[in-house]
């Protein structure tokens, strides 16, 4: 089959797909991460992941991560943590990363919120914010597979029918939006195309 053919699809991706993820990656880990031989209490634990568009303008978007202080000096049960971030792209990689980052605590004490600061610019960055780093590759390839099953079999649409493989999907660029995730994929498939009815693909 030499039937080559490029497009470029455009998709969009629900934030709470995203969310789901993150949630896996880090929510139970505790910070910093015990190392072995190390005998070193942490300091918190991630309970729980938000994830959401930012009003403050494409590009943006607005992490909420739930923590349990473990440490005598701050402790207290649960804090939630607000992280304002920018993302970037590496085309390479096909990874999504948080390029820039802002980061707030809303607690009655003053003291408190800038001790939170310090740990989470100090201590907790390489663990949050350098897991958020989404492999954009590895969601695609599991789609991919479904894909290829179908076209395999021999997809049929109005009033023909596709037969082939789908080779890359690569993605070119990425916009987070208040609502949510664009991309811009790159699709490359060999297709065959079995017309079956010319009167399904006549405009009415």
């Amino acid at each position: 089959m030499e039937n080559l053919v490029k497009i470029q699809v455009p998709v969009s991706i629900a934030y709470p797909v995203l969310e789901s993820l993150l949630k896996k990656q880090l929510v139970g880990e505790f910070i910093p991460k015990p190392k072995e031989g190390v005998e070193e209490s942490p300091y918190a634990q991630i309970l729980d992941i938000g994830l959401t568009g930012s009003s403050s303008g494409v590009g943006n978007i607005f992490l909420k991560v739930r923590i349990r202080i473990l440490r005598t000096i701050l402790k207290r049960d649960q804090v939630d943590l607000y992280v304002q971030a920018a993302l970037g792209y590496d085309n390479t990689s096909q990874e999504v990363y948080v390029r820039q980052f802002r980061m707030e605590s809303q607690t009655s004490s003053r003291f408190y919120n800038s001790s939170l600061e310090v740990l989470v610019n100090k201590v907790a960055y390489n663990q949050i914010i350098q897991k958020t780093r989404v492999n954009l590759q590895d969601i695609i390839e599991a789609e991919l597979k479904k894909a290829n099953g179908s076209l395999e079999k021999g997809l049929e649409l109005k009033g023909l029918k596709l037969t082939g493989v789908v080779e890359e999907v690569r993605v070119q660029d990425i916009l987070p939006k208040p609502n949510r995730m664009f991309l811009n994929l790159e699709v490359q498939a060999k297709v065959e195309v079995d017309v079956f009815d010319l009167g399904e693909l006549m405009p009415v």
